[in-house]
């Protein structure tokens, strides 16, 4: 038999207060009901352990086109909240041998496996499309739907990763005079935007490894400033579970 709880999934020696007050429940059908009990956002619902269940990754692309069809994936970058950044850089050899960026791409859909939600900057308009397209290219699977048996034994279809873009948020809630990251981190005051020049990009584009570097370093940069433009604007949107 399991062990006996409180409505946060504690033990009576982690989570006294809770039981001395009456907060105790054995289990939760889902994270709707725990939501509704606790007070608590959804995806902040634990698993038996304690920790979230929901791991959250701030994530970006650097690319030398806009077009998947005519662009190279020459970086990605995904930051865990609260946690480390992991990244990849393409390399001259795999320009100019006919690799381009398969191996990015492969290397970033098995990073994303590790997370149950993405959130990016304008991610809805360039990202996600961009990576999809490059993995229908090379054959790749991408996250989609999958069906899942509820608590009362019926199915439903839910995103196998859920997808928040930042952009909106600013755009809706903020009204600036332009919705950048690089506008929306200023004015907020958060730190760590980095400027590239053109001639850095177009030195990239070709391999260059010292300018490959410097483009890596603003895309590390970029994940770092979106998670904290996340917990600024966190309390004032109401986080859905849309798919990516």
């Amino acid at each position: 038999m399991k062990q006996l709880r409180c409505v946060h999934r504690h033990t009576i020696d982690s989570h006294p207060k809770c039981f001395l007050t009456g907060r105790i429940k054995y289990d939760f059908r889902d994270d709707r009901e725990w939501e509704r009990l606790v007070g608590l956002p959804w995806w902040l619902y634990p698993d038996e352990d304690g920790n979230p269940m929901y791991r959250i990754g701030f994530f970006d692309l650097e690319v030398d086109n806009l077009k998947p069809d005519y662009g190279t994936l020459l970086t990605w970058a995904i930051k865990e909240m609260n946690g480390d950044v992991t990244a990849a850089v393409i390399s001259r050899d795999e320009l100019f041998t006919g690799v381009h960026d398969y191996r990015l791409v492969k290397e970033f859909l098995e990073a994303i496996k590790d997370f149950r939600i993405l959130c990016g900057y304008y991610s809805t308009g360039f990202d996600m499309p961009y990576i999809r397209a490059k993995a229908l290219h090379y054959g790749l699977d991408f996250p989609g739907y999958e069906l899942t048996q509820r608590y009362d034994g019926k199915y439903f279809v839910k995103p196998e990763i859920i997808h928040w873009d930042l952009y909106y948020v600013v755009r809706n809630k903020l009204r600036l005079s332009r919705n950048s990251l690089w506008n929306a981190t200023r004015f907020l005051g958060i730190e760590g935007k980095t400027p590239i020049d053109r001639d850095v990009w177009m030195r990239a584009k070709y391999g260059d490894p010292e300018a490959l570097e410097e483009v890596l370093e603003h895309n590390i940069a970029d994940v770092v400033i979106t998670e904290k433009l996340w917990k600024r604007l966190q309390p004032y949107q109401k986080w859905n579970r849309r798919p990516a």
